[in-house]
């Protein structure tokens, strides 16, 4: 018996692009009934096998076949050439309000997706005060899904999808439009069933996420299968691929951008100096250098987690949408009056790009690491943040 929940082994799959197509009797009859069309191949060959209870990421660009792959996994499209072998039964969440009828209630729609995922009426009534419940949407559930938001689209979805309690849940990148709470949940519910031994298919752009998730990945390039294996040196392969010619300055540090504006980052206090710690005031100082001027600037900063996870990212638009530089040097400041960061180390990555167009004139991923230091009498928090958060009592509590 095999130890692959999936197989796939050269699958190819074709769509027709058409250029003029009939649309009307008279048009079908000037043009003897032919409609102009090119074939496009959205797969190429593909072929890679999942192993039962693992979580396998598909990682690639706009266009890159992992949707494609992931209906054909789905039974949804049938593959042109090629073996697609699933062995369970398989969940789906691959498009936003699929299965879902507009004018019905979150309730209504909650039984026929539930129907055409396989399960049965009486199944369905059991769960459904769990499915409500994982969704978060109990004030919601009887209005029509046409006045839902994206976000509560896609909580319905995913929490009608895992109620199956599928051998292999299918997941496409619609998980983006829910919030950060519910974001965790699918996370944490995920993961949930790969430990009990199911399988998980996750297809995002968001690479931390597939890193966090995954065990494995395939990354898709233009239907073709361009690397596979264990999923950080996949995402490592992947981006090596879409990273611009980059040099390195006399720190070490990889630097990306045209030159004309050297960027530099200061912390204050210097950390050398007085120890970062949580709750204190901490300024990050963006020097810059240009022998000419510029126009429309925009300084950007990105804070990570040591594990390279996007903690927040700040632009100096909004306060200043019109700013121009040089020639000469100066700084711009952006302060924080209370860090909220928990101890560990972080790195900040920064740059200086021409508003509108993007065209970036330095840039660099680590531009600064620091640590945080806990504060004294702080409390014992898990986490990248503190919420700063304040306990009363609310009842008799003994």
């Amino acid at each position: 018996m095999s130890t692959n929940a999936i197989e796939v082994d050269g699958v190819w799959k074709t769509f027709r692009i058409f250029q003029n197509r009939n649309t009307t009797l008279k048009q079908a009859v000037l043009r003897r009934n032919r409609d102009k069309f090119e074939e496009f191949w959205a797969l190429n060959g593909v072929s890679f096998d999942i192993p039962t209870g693992s979580s396998f990421g598909l990682i690639g660009a706009n266009g890159a076949g992992k949707s494609t792959m992931l209906k054909v996994l789905a039974r949804i499209l049938v593959p042109d050439k090629g073996v697609v072998r699933v062995d369970g039964r398989v969940s789906a969440l691959l498009e936003l309000g699929a299965g879902f009828h507009p004018e019905l209630s979150g309730r209504e729609n909650v039984f026929l997706n539930g129907n055409i995922l396989g399960m049965s009426t009486s199944f369905i009534t059991k769960r459904f005060d769990e499915i409500l419940a994982f969704s978060g949407l109990e004030q919601f559930i009887d209005q029509p899904v046409k006045t839902y938001s994206s976000g509560m689209y896609a909580r319905l979805g995913f929490s009608v999808a895992v109620a199956v309690e599928p051998d292999i849940l299918l997941v496409d990148e619609v998980l983006a439009v829910g919030d950060e709470q519910f974001q965790r949940r699918c996370t944490e519910k995920m993961n949930e069933i790969r430990s009990s031994g199911r399988t998980v298919v996750f297809v995002s752009h968001g690479l931390a996420q597939v890193q966090q998730l995954c065990d494995r990945a395939v990354w898709l390039d233009k239907g073709e299968v361009k690397a596979i294996g264990e999923t950080n040196e996949v995402v490592r392969q992947y981006l090596e691929s879409v990273t611009t010619a980059y040099r390195v300055d006399d720190r070490g540090r990889q630097r990306t951008g045209s030159g004309e504006i050297e960027l530099e980052v200061e912390l204050l206090p210097d950390p050398a100096d007085e120890p970062v710690a949580t709750g204190n005031e901490l300024t990050v100082r963006m020097h810059w250098r240009t022998d000419e001027r510029f126009d429309n600037i925009v300084f950007g900063l990105t804070l990570r987690a040591a594990d390279g996870y996007e903690l927040s990212g700040q632009s100096s638009t909004e306060q200043f949408p019109n700013m121009s530089l040089g020639p000469g040097a100066g700084w711009l400041d952006m302060r924080v009056p209370t860090l909220q960061l928990l101890p560990g180390s972080y790195h900040l990555s920064g740059a200086i790009m021409e508003r509108g167009s993007g065209h970036v004139y330095d840039h660099s991923p680590n531009i600064a690491e620091f640590d945080v230091a806990p504060k004294a009498d702080a409390p014992n928090e898990a986490g990248c943040i503190t919420l700063d958060a304040q306990w009363s009592k609310a009842g008799p509590i003994k």
